[in-house]
């Protein structure tokens, strides 16, 4: 049987009936949704003079505009009812709710259009290349009615927030900017319409939810960070990015911006996971970002290069992260995942070429997160030996890693590095604690081996602490095991015959009770500890040598002098923290 003709729309919208076009009915009928107009059916139909379409559509948006806002082509339908009054410039008006409402904090006049049109240029700089959602264009669009529609104004002012903040670092981040990114920050959280029940998603609103989340990162609000996270990933969801069907009639630029923003997503998620211990609700998509033609091809591949490392935090991986016991994790799960993350070097090469010295230094760091977290998963399961040949099962691997890591940094600028904002200084941070922690507690063969390790770990710990966006907590943890090693290496005196070196100075004191230490021990072996033990002596003269009495001299004069290199290179670590006085260990 013939299914029925569709029935013929009685009425048309005003700017269907303006522009003498095809009006589909609905709410928001087709060709509002196409232009970004407000869609309205007004009572009474009042004859309006033929023109262009271009001025009418023109004309049309300069007089709902002053109406209420009208929404850039990249918002979801409206959902305000036919004919209902727009609030107020800078009142928040919501549906009738039973609970009371908090109203938007004020803020002054200073944050208008060019306030935030100022910022666009640190966007496109420091922001688009890791989060390439939403493009300059799109944004100039949204500041453009941020006056007149309350959503968008709301939404901008994470923008602000977001952008200062992964923009504003060193001696730019004063006290008047970081009040500046908590007021914008606190602005746009009491201005976010809820979830009533005309509430349609939208890439706007993930965005916000995500700016949001990086900013209060930043200040360890772990708990609110996590709540919206947990809202832009709920906004994700809403918008069937994983739905092919309802993805295809996209077109194909919009498709790959949503893909990317659902990645962006996912990678926030992940990292959360494993920074905080929580879980992760969001599966990645079947395949990567579609080419997209509108963004330059940099931002397309560094995006993507992140997206391939932090797929490898796969739910087999977070499984174990956050299993006690260590669920599956065995020396052969370890190598495997070390050669995921070391992926094929010549390779790696060629696409770190291809991009830009922000997202180098990015992919690069990130990389080496990534193999750290792999080498403590090993270690919490004492799957680790001094004597391993792979190094991904090494003690001494992130002593290793420390030299790498010192050659990375020092060819890239701090620029490259902290406009990532408080997820590299978490990053870095866990590299430098993971290497502190085998400097105090793995010992090495030689002096002159101490020496170099020790080296690289100053140098990288320098380069930590003078981020603005290290916490004192993280801070004390980084300076405080600086204080330990310094106490491990007292200088000695060099009037006697041997050196005035105490025992215990040559093994953390703590060795019977520390973890580590007891892992790193549980894995040499009891007659390799012996071993070590006696090489521990024979390092600072304390061993009789098989050598003539004057050439054992020598050679303690030389350990002493080395180890007094090491006592004074401690002793004079001297690091500059932001806003205070030279820091002097």
């Amino acid at each position: 049987m013939a299914s029925p003709a569709p029935k013929r729309v009685s009425k048309a919208c005003d700017a269907c009936k303006l522009r003498k076009v095809k009006c589909n009915g609905q709410e928001r009928c087709q060709q509002c949704s196409h232009l970004g107009l407000r869609c309205v059916y007004s009572v009474s139909v009042k004859t309006r003079s033929q023109g262009k379409r271009g001025r009418i559509i023109t004309e049309y948006k300069n007089k709902t505009s002053n109406a209420t806002a009208i929404s850039p082509s990249i918002l979801p339908a409206g959902s305000e009812s036919p004919g209902q009054p727009s609030p107020p410039l800078g009142i928040m008006q919501y549906p009738v709710d039973p609970l009371e409402l908090t109203s938007p904090i004020s803020v002054g006049p200073q944050y208008g259009q060019t306030f935030f049109l100022d910022l666009l240029p640190d966007y496109v700089e420091g922001v688009y290349p890791v989060q390439p959602v939403i493009a300059e264009q799109e944004l100039r669009e949204y500041i453009s009615v941020m006056d007149t529609d309350p959503d968008v104004r709301s939404f901008v002012f994470a923008f602000g927030a977001c952008t200062l903040n992964l923009t504003r670092y060193g001696d730019q981040r004063t006290e008047e900017v970081q009040r500046t990114i908590e007021s914008l920050m606190d602005y746009s959280i009491t201005s976010m319409k809820p979830p009533y029940k005309s509430f349609h998603s939208s890439v706007m609103r993930v965005m916000q939810s995500i700016f949001i989340h990086n900013c209060l990162m930043s200040i360890q609000a772990s708990d609110a960070a996590f709540h919206y996270m947990r809202d832009a990933i709920t906004a994700v969801q809403l918008l069937r990015v994983d739905n092919p069907e309802i993805m295809a009639p996209l077109p194909p630029p919009e498709r790959s911006r949503r893909q990317r923003m659902y990645w962006q997503a996912f990678i926030h998620e992940r990292f959360v996971a494993i920074l905080d211990y929580r879980r992760a609700i969001l599966p990645p998509l079947e395949s990567m970002p579609e080419d997209d033609p509108t963004i330059p091809i940099q931002v397309h591949e560094g995006f993507s290069q992140i997206i391939k490392l932090f797929k490898l935090l796969d739910q087999d991986f977070l499984k174990n992260w956050l299993d006690s016991q260590g669920g599956n994790v065995t020396s052969s799960w370890i190598e495997a995942k070390s050669r995921e993350l070391e992926g094929d070097e010549e390779a790696n090469a060629e696409e770190l070429a291809r991009l830009s010295t922000m997202q180098r230094a990015d992919l690069a760091i990130t990389r080496e997160w990534l193999r750290t977290l792999v080498w403590r998963l090993a270690m919490s399961q004492t799957l680790l030996s001094s004597r391993s040949s792979k190094e991904c099962l090494s003690l001494l691997f992130p002593v290793r890693l420390s030299q790498n890591l010192r050659h990375q940094v020092s060819q890239m600028s701090r620029h490259d590095i902290e406009v990532h904002g408080s997820s590299m200084t978490q990053k870095l941070f866990e590299i430098t604690d993971t290497i502190a922690d085998v400097l105090i507690h793995v010992p090495a063969g030689t002096l002159e081996e101490t020496a170099y390790r020790i080296e690289d770990y100053l140098f990288i710990l320098d380069f930590v602490l003078l981020f603005p966006t290290l916490d004192q907590t993280r801070r004390g943890i980084l300076l405080e095991k600086l204080e330990r090693l310094q106490s491990m290496f007292p200088e000695v005196c060099s009037a006697t015959s041997s050196p005035n070196m105490p025992l215990e100075m040559q093994s953390p004191s703590t060795a019977g009770t520390d973890p580590w230490c007891q892992v790193a021990h549980s894995k040499i072996g009891g007659e390799a500890s012996t071993s070590v033990s006696a090489e521990a002596l024979a390092l600072v003269g304390l061993a009789q040598a098989p050598y003539p009495e004057q050439e054992r001299s020598q050679r303690r004069d030389n350990r002493q002098a080395k180890w007094n290199h090491i006592s004074r290179r401690l002793s004079m670590a001297t690091f500059t923290v932001p806003g205070e006085l030279a820091y002097n260990t």
